[in-house]
C-alpha cells in the first residue's frame, strides 16, 4: 500500500485536460465522471480538486488514449485561462527572472504537487521541481516542466529557446516528444526532476509586461494565496479529524467532529461554509482517498473496506464510490491491477 498524498488543484487546471481531449474529438466518458463534468463546467474554474484525483485522471487519460506522451501535448495547448490569476500576474513581469520569482511563491495557487526552487549551476540555472506528495506520478512531472517551456517561448517571443531536463523516473520507449518540446539533452532516473537552462534566459523580456497591471494582478495572486491557506487550515483540520475518526472506529458525525474541534455544530457549519466547502463534500473527499488507499492493499475485502469507511453494507460503499470516481471498487482494482479477494 502506499502513503496517503495531500494537498489540491485548482480545477481550472484539470479543465486543461477536458479541453484538449474536447478539441481533439477523444471521448471524455472513460475519464471523468458525470459529476465531475459537471464541476468542470461551473462559472468559476478557482475551485480545488484533491492531486490523487488529479493524478489519476491523467493516467486514466494516458491509457484511454495510448498516448504516453500526453501530458507534453496537453502543455501545448494551456492557456491563462487554465492557470488562472497567476498567468496573468506572470504574464505582465517584466522579465522571465520576474516570472521565475512569481512561481517559486505562488505556484501552489495552480496545484499543491510540488514546490519550484531555482538554483544556479555555474552558467545555467536549474528549475527544480520538488514533490510535495510521495511517490508522484510521472505526468504531473511532465505537465509541469513542459508547461515551463512553453510559457518562457510564448511570453518572451523566443520559440527557439531550448532546455536540458532531469526526470526521477525511468526512461520511456519513445523519447521523441521529450526531444520535440524540450530541445535539449533529456535524462531520466535522476536524483530531481528540473529544466537546465542558459542564465541569460532570465533577463529575456516578457511581451505582456505592464507595470501597473502586474502589481493589482500580484495582489490578488497574494490574496487567493491566503485565502488558500486559511481554507487549508479549516478544511484540513476537518479532514484529519475525519480521518482520525474513521480510522478509529469507522463512524462519523459532524457533531462529534465539532466536539473534536472545541466548537459548535453551527459555528462548524459556518466556517465551512465561508471557506467554501461542506462537511458532506470533505467527507466524501477523506472517503475517496481512504477507500483508495484501502483498495491498494489487495489482501484486503471489499466488504472490509467498506465497514473502514463507516458503512454497514458493501452495497451502498460500491455506489458511493461509483459517484466519487466513476468506476467500481471492483473495476479500479482491476484498473490498477489489484486482484479482488
Amino acid at each position: 500500500m502506499e502513503h496517503l498524498p495531500g494537498g489540491t488543484v485548482r480545477i481550472g487546471y484539470v479543465r486543461a485536460l477536458l479541453d484538449y481531449l474536447q478539441h481533439h474529438d477523444i471521448d471524455v466518458s472513460p475519464v471523468f465522471s458525470a459529476d465531475l463534468l459537471a464541476e468542470l463546467d461551473a462559472p468559476s474554474l478557482n475551485e480545488r480538486l484533491p492531486v490523487q484525483r488529479w493524478g489519476e485522471l491523467l493516467e486514466r487519460a494516458i491509457a484511454h488514449t495510448g498516448d504516453t506522451a500526453l501530458p507534453l501535448h496537453i502543455a501545448g495547448e494551456l492557456t491563462p485561462r487554465h492557470w488562472g490569476v497567476f498567468a496573468y500576474a506572470a504574464m505582465s513581469c517584466k522579465t522571465l527572472a520576474e516570472v521565475v520569482v512569481i512561481l517559486e511563491r505562488y505556484e501552489r495557487l495552480i496545484d499543491e504537487v510540488n514546490d519550484t526552487r531555482m538554483v544556479l549551476l555555474g552558467d545555467k540555472a536549474g528549475l527544480q521541481w520538488l514533490p510535495r506528495v510521495k511517490a508522484p506520478v510521472p505526468a504531473l512531472m511532465q505537465l509541469s516542466l513542459s508547461s515551463w517551456c512553453v510559457f518562457a517561448r510564448r511570453y518572451t517571443g523566443h520559440a527557439e529557446l531550448v532546455a536540458d531536463v532531469h526526470f526521477t523516473f525511468p526512461a520511456p520507449a519513445d523519447i521523441t516528444p521529450y526531444q520535440r518540446i524540450f530541445g535539449g539533452t533529456i535524462a531520466f532516473n535522476q536524483p530531481v526532476t528540473q529544466l537546465v537552462f542558459p542564465l541569460q534566459y532570465l533577463q529575456l523580456p516578457i511581451t505582456h509586461h505592464d507595470a501597473d497591471t502586474h502589481r493589482i494582478l500580484l495582489s490578488q495572486a497574494q490574496s487567493q494565496f491566503e485565502a488558500l491557506n486559511a481554507e487549508n487550515t479549516v478544511q484540513q483540520q476537518l479532514r484529519d479529524a475525519i480521518t482520525r475518526r474513521l480510522t478509529s472506529s469507522g463512524g462519523v458525525t459532524l457533531e462529534q467532529l465539532a466536539e473534536d474541534m472545541g466548537l459548535a455544530s453551527r459555528t462548524l457549519q459556518y466556517q465551512l461554509e465561508a471557506s467554501g466547502t461542506s462537511y458532506r463534500q470533505l467527507l466524501d473527499e477523506v472517503r475517496t482517498q481512504l477507500a483508495r488507499f484501502y483498495l491498494g492493499d489487495p489482501d484486503m475485502a471489499l466488504v472490509d473496506v467498506a465497514f473502514l469507511l463507516g458503512y454497514s453494507e458493501q452495497s451502498p460503499f460500491n455506489k458511493a464510490f461509483k459517484r466519487w470516481t466513476g468506476e467500481t471498487p471492483g473495476e479500479y482494482r482491476k484498473r490498477m491491477g489489484k486482484p479482488t479477494p
